[in-house]
């Protein structure tokens, strides 16, 4: 059987509190797994017994572990990754979102005005997730 060699820094008590309120309350399912890990590691448990509670591969606790022991709490929350530029910029997502809601039942009806008065073509769910963020 394999030794466990690797396991999170010992945690201080302000450490320890973030971690526990992360695991009950933090709204991004990732942090409050990976708070977890990183206090099970703290408790002595291998990164195997780890990953299997987690669900997770162990490589991936393999590198919870070290980015905690670098960056501390912080290096919970997911990097910031890049993408797809946005299509509308501030203006024109409250401009489409309003052209939509002059037709409040069916507002993926009014994609035709969008385009002509935006000036730019969007997908009906590109006008969904518009407004679902708006309302």
């Amino acid at each position: 059987m394999k030794i466990p060699t690797k396991f999170a820094k010992p945690l201080t008590e302000e450490e320890h509190t973030k971690l526990v309120e992360n695991h009950q309350k933090h709204p991004n399912f990732r942090v409050r797994n990976r708070s977890h890990a990183i206090r099970l590691s703290a408790e002595g448990y291998s990164i195997d017994e780890i990953a299997t509670v987690c669900q997770a591969h162990r490589n991936a606790v393999s590198r919870w572990l070290d980015r905690f022991d670098k960056l501390g709490c912080e290096g919970l929350a997911d990097f910031q990754r890049s993408g797809r530029p946005a299509i509308l910029t501030a203006e024109e997502k409250e401009k489409a979102v309003a052209l939509a809601l002059e037709n409040p039942r069916f507002p993926g009806r009014e994609l035709g005005r969008i385009t002509r008065e935006v000036g730019k073509e969007i997908s009906v769910f590109t006008l969904k997730g518009l407004l679902k963020k708006r309302l």
